[in-house]
């Protein structure tokens, strides 16, 4: 019995190449119509290249309860800051959304930020709680005056340390240890 080659004439060669460019090509769309960067597949650009961040171990979940039940509870209003700012660096930040980010809307935020912790550190009676707030002024002054995704990234950290600490935060593996209010964790 003779085996029979498969041919692929010219159609089938066509058809090929021109599915292979759609293909493509839909995916670039895809990407640029959502602000979208290839890279942001393969890896998570805030956990790359970081060695400050941290595992969380039972003894570290049982010091960040102890931190929430007296700092968190003691400073509500500045919790719950937090959290909405945690949440606005997430959406805007997550997901190669770093690598994508509208300036103008990053450095509003920087302002906001700047103006409620102004507002609100004076009622922060914990020291470490102080010295966060006042770096993360420090940070969001950065963006006004740079247009440095490494600033948002720094920024986001540190809201995110933050929510861990001050709130129920538990969608977490782990902490970047960019805080004062964590430095004890281990």
């Amino acid at each position: 019995m003779k085996k029979r080659k498969l041919k692929m004439g010219w159609f089938g060669w066509t058809m090929t190449w021109v599915v292979v460019i759609i293909v493509i090509a839909s995916s670039l769309f895809f990407f640029n119509v959502f602000h979208l960067d290839i890279k942001s597949l393969f890896q998570d650009e805030d956990l790359v290249g970081s060695t400050n961040q941290k595992d969380i171990s039972q003894e570290s979940m049982e010091e960040i309860d102890r931190v929430r039940a007296t700092v968190g509870s003691e400073n509500t209003e500045i919790s719950r800051f937090i959290a909405t700012m945690h949440e606005f660096y997430n959406n805007t930040t997550g997901y190669g959304g770093i690598n994508n980010l509208d300036w103008d809307e990053q450095r509003g935020q920087a302002e906001t930020v700047i103006d409620k912790i102004e507002q609100l550190k004076t009622e922060v009676t914990d020291e470490s709680l102080l010295v966060d707030l006042n770096h993360i002024v420090d940070i969001a002054n950065r963006i006004s005056d740079e247009q440095d995704s490494d600033i948002v990234r720094d920024l986001h950290r540190y809201f995110h340390d933050l929510d861990i600490a001050l709130n129920n935060y538990t969608t977490f593996d782990r902490i970047w240890n960019v805080t004062e209010t964590l430095k004890d964790i281990e």
